[in-house]
């Protein structure tokens, strides 16, 4: 464990607009302030591009341009976009049940995976659970995952409801595979990569590994070094990595109609009737909307342990900004850059406080498969929300069953909130937070 030192650590690589000294100061100031050992920033705006770089990837070695950042679950958005390409060749189409082309989630005792259509998928309206890790070690690959998910619960109606969904994007990459006849990978190097040059790379290739950041978990201030893991076969919802400019470069490939249809690129952006309440203002076909200057930004957020990205354009100026980190803290470096650069991103609105509120209503535990939430009374008062992992955060119970979140520890201090939903008879049956939706126990809301 040790901090890192940004004075000597800086970098840039500058299209020469005149900013990158400006963005330079920027990003090593609240990178310190954060406590983020090494960031990648890359900004177009006005037809110019600038990328800088401030601190390590790991000890002694400093974070150059060209260094690779795992992208956590902005990769989803390449899954998604060569979905997209598969649905603009009349391969695939949007509302069919996903098991006219798997047929292994036909023969299923849910009803959630054998109707779910790729649109829903997409857009996390399919009801599918969110964070599915079979115990079978082999059913990472995509037809044991595939008929590991077939038999599970739904978390709601296909459609209905919007709950965010690794799972789902685990099965996308699956139905690529089926109809483009290559691994998922190679279908993102072949379709993606390969048409714009880019660098993008998978997780854990060996010879990426070399010059990946390293991630690092933040506490007290002090970084310490862990692993980028990722649960096995989950490559399609979170297993890539990439630098700030590849992810800008992809975004402006969008608006440019270099790797979708414009139709097919603008429905990925436009949003779904489902609301993604606490995450974005709403949620297209792989993207996520944002209400910023200037109207509506897309973009996506992603984290893996120690890691984070984000992910922001907007169509009308082309502008575009993408940051990635090797910290559990780059969440709140993206809050304050975005606040800086006047950028599109998610803002909770402020939690009404609720004077007497019975917290006795909450308290229980909440599952979504193999995610599961425990809600108990504070001694102190409020409410502790715990999830199994090690993260533990304080909920400040607000009007209409909105909560806002105070995480434990150097978690982010970014604002976060969440909301308990109710039954037709009013009574607590679910708790939605960090996107997703669990249901509670029978037994303890009985």
């Amino acid at each position: 464990m040790r901090s890192f030192d940004h004075r000597a650590m800086m970098s840039r690589q500058s299209s020469g607009d005149g900013n990158d000294d400006r963005l330079c100061r920027l990003l090593k100031q609240i990178a310190g302030k954060c406590h983020v050992p090494g960031a990648q920033l890359t900004l177009h705006r006005s037809g110019e591009t600038t990328t800088v770089v401030t601190g390590e990837r790991v000890a002694g070695a400093p974070v150059r341009p060209g260094t690779p950042f795992p992208l956590g679950s902005v990769s989803k958005c390449f899954t998604a976009t060569v979905a997209m390409q598969l649905v603009a060749d009349g391969d695939l189409a949007l509302d069919a049940p996903l098991s006219e082309y798997l047929p292994e989630l036909a023969a299923s005792r849910a009803r959630a995976p054998r109707e779910v259509t790729l649109r829903q998928v997409l857009s996390h309206t399919g009801g599918l659970v969110s964070d599915h890790e079979p115990e079978d070690e082999g059913a990472g690959v995509p037809h044991r995952y595939a008929l590991a998910v077939r038999d599970l619960g739904d978390v709601g109606v296909p459609g209905d409801s919007f709950s965010y969904s690794n799972t789902g994007y685990v099965l996308v990459g699956h139905l690529v595979e089926r109809i483009a006849g290559l691994d998922w990978w190679d279908a993102v190097d072949s379709f993606v990569n390969g048409p714009l040059g880019l660098a993008v790379a998978r997780l854990g290739d060996p010879v990426v590994a070399r010059r990946m950041a390293v991630p690092h978990v933040v506490t007290g201030g002090v970084a310490r070094e862990v692993e980028p893991l990722l649960p096995a076969g989950w490559a399609p919802a979170g297993g890539l990595v990439g630098t700030s400019a590849d992810l800008v470069a992809f975004a402006l490939a969008h608006l440019d109609g270099d790797l979708v249809p414009d139709d097919l690129a603008a429905l990925m952006r436009r949003p779904v009737e489902a609301e993604p309440f606490g995450i974005a203002d709403g949620w297209g076909l792989g993207w996520g909307v944002y209400e910023g200057p200037g109207g509506r930004w897309a973009g996506h957020d992603g984290t893996l342990a120690g890691t984070t990205c984000s992910l922001r354009f907007h169509p009308e100026t082309r502008t575009a900004l993408a940051l990635v980190t090797n910290a559990s803290t780059g969440l709140d470096l993206w809050a304050e850059i975005v606040a800086e650069l006047e950028v599109g991103t998610y803002e909770p609105a402020a939690v009404e406080p609720a004077p007497g509120a019975d917290l006795d209503e909450f308290a229980g535990d909440y599952r979504n498969d193999t995610t599961c939430f425990s809600v108990r009374a504070r001694g102190t008062g409020g409410l502790q929300l715990e999830d199994g992992t090690g993260f533990a955060a304080v909920l400040m119970p607000g009007r209409e069953d909105v909560f806002g979140v105070r995480p434990d520890g150097d978690l982010g201090a970014a604002p976060h909130i969440g909301r308990f939903l109710r039954d037709s008879e009013g009574r607590v049956s679910a708790i939605q937070f960090s996107g997703r939706i669990a249901r509670r126990n029978e037994r303890a809301a009985r």
